[in-house]
């Protein structure tokens, strides 16, 4: 597969019904290079999870190094994580990116139900997979985590030993401190966010279907993510080509605030997906047709506050940890971040002068990904 990397024009609906106003955003801008996508599968469970695996260009001398890689809240394959996997390939590392159970490409149901220990189960698998079905270095296996996913790859770092090296980037450490720090956004729509919880998790109890709400949205909405950037934020993340679905364009059509936020790429169309995935707060449609949904059961939040994986670097022994800290993280704060990280020869905190969703794009993308290879080959490919 040719990887050609250019300048974008990307469009974004932020004027009227029937206009859209052009806004130009740099994409990935790397050297043009050879490198190989694969899909595959790997079992959680007993539950399908879908994944793409990147090979290195160029013959194979030896089995490479690999690096396996996922999303954080309600985040798919399709946004962003292509650009992070391409630019290891470049280096020589192979990659592995897959959808956690219930979430993008993978199967599982109910759908959009972010259970913490399955997730984290499903990074075991992953990392079983990789160790057994693929032709890599077993003894060079890293892990790479962002925003809830980062949360993770600190968990793992405590729970498996035989990893090479772990980074997690604007990693969600604190769930009371993002929980406090949502009440403080806007106390009101995470009041109807909490309402919601209970309601689902009373649901769960009968056997009904999980309640969504809004994975990121404007702080007025009962979101999860409702900084004054997470909507747009989000929906940058995804890929050029990417359409709003029929029922979510025309809801991004009528509500003007909405429309403001998508300062992206996206554009509308009249394409249906299936009744079960229709969400009321958004669904994108990616090029390939993978569905992304702007939406999470509510049930979340009652254990939210429990998760606090921040803790568990101390038990990570000597495996090498790069965290990359945004100061302006007004989701994942990275004041709880450094203060786990305090002290604790292993790890590494670079911190960035971005907010939550800034360091996935532009300038920003190109310091944390350069900051990330150099920690990576440092120790996954230590002869050069």
């Amino acid at each position: 597969m040719r990887l050609v990397r250019r300048e974008a024009m990307l469009l974004t609906a932020i004027q009227d019904d029937d206009t859209v106003a052009l806004l130009i955003a740099p994409q990935d801008t790397s050297p043009t290079d050879d490198i190989t996508r694969e899909e595959v599968s790997f079992l959680s469970d007993g539950v399908r999870c879908a994944a793409w695996l990147y090979r290195p260009s160029g013959p194979a001398t030896t089995a490479p190094p690999l690096v396996v890689m996922a999303h954080g809240l309600g985040g798919t394959r399709h946004m962003r994580l292509d650009s992070y996997a391409r630019r290891f390939a470049q280096a020589g590392l192979a990659a592995l990116v897959f959808d956690y159970r219930g979430f993008g490409d993978s199967e599982g149901t109910p759908r959009q139900i972010v259970d913490v220990r399955a997730q984290v189960d499903d990074w075991h698998a992953a990392l079983a997979y990789a160790r057994t079905e693929l032709d890599v270095d077993r003894d060079r296996i890293a892990i790479w985590g962002t925003s809830f996913g980062g949360g993770h790859v600190l968990q793992m770092a405590s729970e498996d030993h035989g990893l090479a090296a772990v980074v997690a980037q604007c990693p969600f450490t604190d769930g009371l401190a993002s929980t406090a720090k949502r009440f403080v956004t806007n106390p009101l729509s995470a009041a109807v966010l909490f309402g919601a919880a209970v309601l689902d998790a009373l649901g769960s109890v009968l056997g009904r279907r999980p309640v969504l709400m809004p994975m990121a949205g404007t702080s007025w909405m009962p979101a999860f993510l409702a900084s004054k950037d997470s909507l747009s934020g989000a929906s940058d993340q995804a890929e050029v080509g990417t359409v709003m679905s029929a029922r979510t364009s025309r809801i991004v059509r009528r509500v003007a605030p909405i429309r403001r936020r998508l300062n992206t790429h996206l554009e509308f169309s009249d394409r249906a997906v299936p009744k079960e995935s229709n969400s009321l707060w958004g669904v994108l449609i990616s090029p390939s047709g993978a569905l992304i949904i702007n939406a999470i059961a509510a049930r979340l939040v009652l254990t939210l506050s429990l998760y606090r994986p921040g803790r568990s670097l101390r038990r990570s022994g000597t495996t090498p940890v790069l965290i990359c800290a945004c100061d302006g993280d007004t989701v994942a704060p990275v004041g709880p971040t450094v203060r786990a990280a305090k002290g604790l020869a292993n790890v590494t905190v670079n911190r960035y002068p971005y907010g939550h969703f800034e360091i996935y794009i532009g300038d920003a993308f190109e310091r944390a990904v350069a900051d990330q290879l150099e920690f990576l080959t440092a120790r996954l490919m230590p002869a050069g």
